[in-house]
């Protein structure tokens, strides 16, 4: 089987070949690439003024330019922005007693934002106090604990991606280009998920996707298959028309979209497979009252249910501290009491 055969008929998913070529063309296939390449060009800073120091609104150290045209000296492996939770490209600032970095797009990001399409009151910049806490992204349905958008008497939460997102898109599931929603409630067709505001739809074919679904990458991999799984849509062709998740067990309806290993004939469902904890940055330790060593902050791995140190039980991949000599874990709701 050919990993075309569960992408549809060629009637029902090829792109308008008159779609405008300037548009964001989804699903991406490298997904922090392509959306840090859309989100430096849409936020259009790089004519600013470079500083070679400055001091920055997030921060309480000074921020430190580095340009490749004259340093290469950065450690090798993926570095993250703390704006936009993307990996670091030229240029960028950088504190070096923190290990605190900084797009220059992120630097230069305005402080309030009007952008009615998602909420009716002026949006404000801001971050956390902590490293470690999060919140959950309005429009990707994502938790995140970089920059963001906020209006605080509505706890309405956007991350400083989707705030950026074009009005317009190019969707490899449907052949017209997609434009931003804004009104009544909507059903997603990847998911089934009714939603109101946050979304792009084809009013022609009343064909809707929520933004959360719109924003699914390509290809992705996961521990419970050896190979890549791509991301595809209905009519399902040369299939049989019932799918399982290999996760939760569930029958799977073939009007919505799956991620399907074609080598191993395995399928997931999008509730099951989505991540929502992929945009933190999980870097940094504490150190906490009941316990001798610091413990990092890093993702749970959901291998089996089990228990922290409070007596509560988990099996999700939720960000967690913990001690990787002592096998001592705190989840987050127990953090504070204990620094």
């Amino acid at each position: 089987m050919t990993p075309e055969s569960l992408r549809g008929g060629e009637n029902e998913n090829e792109i308008d070949q008159s779609t405008d070529l300037n548009l964001l063309h989804l699903p991406v296939t490298d997904g922090s690439l392509e959306l840090a390449k859309h989100f430096g060009k849409h936020t259009n800073l790089e004519d600013v003024e470079r500083e070679a120091e400055l001091i920055h609104w997030s921060h309480e150290h000074p921020l430190i330019l580095f340009d490749v045209r004259k340093d290469d000296d950065i450690k090798d492996g993926i570095i993250l922005c703390d704006g936009c939770v993307l990996p670091v490209s030229f240029p960028f600032y950088h504190c070096g007693q923190c290990d605190y970095f900084l797009h220059l797009n992120c630097v230069r990001l305005r402080r309030e934002l009007e952008f009615p399409i998602y909420h009716e009151h002026p949006l404000q910049l801001s971050q956390h106090s902590k490293f470690y806490e999060t919140y959950w992204c309005n429009a990707c349905r994502v938790y995140n604990n970089g920059f963001f958008y906020t209006c605080k008497a509505c706890g309405f939460f956007l991350d400083v991606k989707c705030a950026f997102l074009p009005t317009s898109i190019a969707h490899q599931s449907h052949k017209h280009p997609l434009v931003q929603i804004k009104g009544s409630e909507h059903l997603c067709k990847a998911c089934n998920y009714t939603f109101s505001t946050n979304g792009y739809g084809c009013e022609v074919c009343k064909f809707n996707l929520a933004h959360s679904c719109a924003l699914l990458p390509n290809t992705i991999t996961h521990r419970w298959d050896n190979h890549p799984l791509t991301l595809s849509y209905p009519p399902f062709s040369e299939h049989p028309n019932e799918f399982h998740c290999e996760m939760c067990e569930e029958e799977i309806n073939p009007n919505y979209w799956i991620y399907h290993c074609n080598d191993c004939d395995q399928s997931f469902d999008l509730e099951c497979i989505r991540d929502i904890y992929s945009n933190i940055k999980y870097e940094g330790t504490l150190k906490v009252n009941r316990h001798p060593h610091p413990l990092k902050f890093v993702q749970k791995a959901r291998k089996r249910s089990s228990y922290y140190s409070c007596g509560d039980s988990s099996d999700s991949t939720r960000p967690i501290f913990e001690c990787g000599g002592c096998n001592y874990t705190l989840c987050l709701n127990c953090i504070t009491p204990n620094i």
